[in-house]
């Protein structure tokens, strides 16, 4: 009987498999409930499609044994899926590391597995991708082992994935498409209910804008008149309201103000009054019933005190639906400032097309005076008689004189500065001496004129080198000096400082003027301020503050009235790397094979004829294009080309030398020499540049200058 009983407590293998097979089914089961469980909870409480999609991602993590889950919605303007929201086991654990997905992911390709789910609505069960591998994107982060994608309806694809392979069951696939209708029906409810918010908000938006419509239609009268008050207050020009008579019934702030006391007493008059030509408003009356609309530019109006200011004027005529006049809108606009800053502008255009052309005569009297300098220099050296040597002598000081004049003029044209280019290093000392210079017109003679003397006080140490362009610098001390002669109409002491302070260069430049209050010192760097009138453009000191900024300059005041002003300035001190070409001496150097480059034939000769008196060879061309041709075929030990030809120039034959022979100097001779001078180039092919009228002697120094520099290499040419 033990036995019998002991018999009865094992169950047959069937039923126990079937036992645990039901079991996993239940289980099964519970987990899917669950899963449909937590889908409800979110439902009423996100009605965004992207975080629904977040939250069920989430759950699909939280809830399988999938370590990826990610759904991609349909982009009908694109035609393609789109990822919407993705989770992984990295997420969960909150790990840095690991797989991260590709938050612009994009589906377009039919091979992709995604998309075939899409368009068959049929679900992919994949156990394991190494014996049913699957078509993915080619710059895919995760190469799953198991993977399902399920259709969600007409609206996109779930996918989940695992990194290792997975049997999945029949039951499984069953309660996973269950899941994907679920899914898919959360998703569509989703997106209905948002569809459902945006119209109950439009129509909303509807019934709000069609009730105040009904609301202003009803009160259409006060509606208007506080639309009129709203517009009339708050605009910057002076408005008013006339009746059907022409009558003020109501004016603004704006036109309170443009006519001061006198605004206060216009209600009922006629605007005549703020006419200079009272007649200038009857005709724009008269005319305006029959227009509709008038203007009248640039009218001179009149305040109370009998002030007159220039304006623009405008008037419409107001009227019903039947055509009759309700009355009149005037408005009044204030053009003073703009009349000044229109004439400012002006006058820059024309100064700017002055320095263009004064920039252009400058080049060719540098040309004119190149032959002069070249062929007196060419007869000074055949050693003439004791009085035509004297005669020489006295052509070429006055063409030395000449050419320091066109500077002086290229250092005012826009030609002398190229902002493009990096700073040039320049010793402020005699960048000082340049602008006295300059300005010797004004506080010389035309104080002298005046009977008023300004003493000039220099305080210069040497070797106060900053990294700036001369030009800039230049334009800022001219201003400082020209506000300094206006500030000392009876004469007085100007004092211009320089000295080297720890890593910077300082500049004084100190008056014993009239001074300034704390008012007009606060705004004496702003654009068009100015003390003295429209015939100033108000724009020097702000300009010269924009200069020294854009070098990592400053410049601060100092003054009060009845003593002076004090103007300092603050630059980066830089170290001088000897650009400069000595020119007092002339060295000896053994004879050189040359190239001359220049169209104006005239300089070609001369400077060949000054080079060959050097003892050197020299190949004279005037055609950039035979140039270029002579440079790929001969070796020089150096080049002189002038830079503005027709076609090839400069720049390009520098370019070409360098490509050749990267160690051949070239020697820039230009007209446009002040633009350049000081400034390294060796960016763009050019190794030195010698501005016209070139001398003989500064023909030589060249040579001897960048023929130290490649002292390594051979000569060209055999030497004597």
């Amino acid at each position: 009987m033990g036995k019998n009983i002991h018999k009865s407590k094992t169950l047959p293998p069937e039923i126990v498999s079937a036992l645990f097979k039901d079991q996993q089914r239940h289980a099964e089961e519970a987990r899917v409930l669950g899963i449909i469980h937590r889908f409800t909870e979110i439902m009423p409480r996100e009605p965004n499609v992207e975080e629904i999609c977040r939250h069920l991602v989430r759950i699909m993590i939280e809830e399988t044994d999938f370590e990826n889950c990610s759904v991609v919605l349909w982009d009908g303007e694109q035609g393609l899926l789109s990822l919407v929201a993705a989770h992984g086991m990295d997420d969960m654990l909150g790990e840095a590391k690991g797989f991260l997905y590709h938050r612009n992911l994009r589906f377009n390709s039919q091979e992709e597995i995604a998309l075939q789910a899409f368009h068959t609505k049929r679900a992919f069960f994949v156990e394991d991708t190494e014996t049913e591998p699957i078509p993915t994107k080619p710059n895919a982060v995760v190469k799953p082992g198991a993977l399902i994608c399920l259709p969600l309806m007409d609206l996109g694809v779930m996918n989940l994935s695992r990194t290792s392979p997975r049997v999945i069951s029949k039951l499984e696939r069953h309660n996973w498409l269950l899941i994907s209708n679920i899914v898919g029906n959360v998703i569509l409810n989703a997106f209905l209910q948002q569809h459902l918010a945006d119209s109950n908000e439009r129509l909303q938006c509807d019934v709000d804008q069609k009730t105040k419509a009904l609301e202003l239609q009803s009160q259409q009268l006060m509606a208007a008149n506080s639309f009129l008050e709203l517009i009339i207050d708050d605009a910057p020009q002076g408005i008013c309201l006339l009746d059907a008579k022409g009558k003020i019934t109501r004016l603004n702030k704006t036109l309170e103000q443009l006519q001061g006391d006198h605004g206060k007493d216009l209600l009922g008059r006629r605007p005549a009054i703020l006419f200079s030509e009272s007649r200038d408003f009857e005709a724009m009356l008269k005319r305006v019933a029959v227009t509709g609309v008038e203007r009248l530019p640039d009218v001179s109006m009149v305040r109370k005190g009998g002030e007159r200011y220039p304006a623009n004027v405008f008037m419409k005529r107001l009227q019903d639906d039947f055509g009759s006049t309700l009355g009149h809108l005037l408005i009044i606009e204030d053009i003073t400032e703009a009349k000044v800053i229109s004439e400012r502008l002006l006058r820059a255009e024309k100064l700017s097309a002055l320095g263009t052309m004064a920039g252009g005569v400058a080049h060719d009297f540098n040309n004119l005076l190149t032959t002069i300098m070249g062929n007196t220099q060419l007869l000074l050296h055949q050693n003439p008689a004791v009085d035509i040597r004297q005669r020489l002598q006295n052509i070429e000081m006055a063409v030395r004189d000449g050419a320091h004049t066109i500077r002086r003029l290229q250092s005012f044209t826009h030609l002398d500065r190229d902002h493009l280019s990096p700073p040039a290093v320049v010793d402020v000392s005699e960048v000082i001496k340049d602008a006295v210079e300059l300005t010797r017109p004004r506080w010389k003679n035309s104080m002298e004129k005046h009977g008023s003397t300004i003493e000039f006080c220099r305080e210069l140490q040497p070797d106060c080198w900053a990294s700036i362009h001369a030009s800039d610098l230049r334009e800022v001390l001219t201003n400082l000096i020209f506000n300094a002669i206006d500030a000392m109409p009876e004469g007085g002491t100007l004092t211009l400082r320089s000295r080297r302070q720890n890593a910077a260069i300082i500049v004084d430049v100190i008056d014993t003027g009239i001074g300034m209050d704390v008012d007009v010192q606060r705004k004496i760097f702003d654009p068009f301020y100015t003390t003295k009138g429209v015939t100033n453009s108000g724009l020097g000191l702000s300009v010269s503050y924009s200069l020294l900024n854009r070098y990592d300059g400053e410049i601060a005041a100092r003054s009060e009235l009845g003593k002076g002003s004090h103007f300092c300035i603050t630059l980066p001190a830089a170290e001088c790397e000897g650009l400069a070409v000595s020119v007092e001496t002339i060295p000896q150097i053994p004879p050189r094979k040359l190239l001359v480059v220049d169209d104006e034939e005239e300089v070609l000769i001369l400077v060949r004829d000054m080079l060959e008196m050097a003892g050197h060879s020299v190949t004279a061309i005037h055609d950039g294009q035979k140039a270029l041709e002579v440079i790929g075929q001969a070796d020089f030990d150096m080049v002189f080309t002038d830079l503005g030809m027709p076609v090839i120039n400069g720049w390009i034959i520098a370019r070409k030398v360098k490509e050749a022979q990267p160690d051949v100097p070239v020697v820039l001779i230009t007209g446009w020499g002040a633009q350049y001078e000081g400034q390294n180039l060796k960016s763009q092919g050019v190794d030195l540049v010698l501005p016209k009228p070139v001398s003989y002697k500064q023909l030589v120094a060249a040579i001897e200058q960048c023929c130290n520099e490649t002292a390594h290499r051979p000569a060209s040419v055999s030497r004597p």
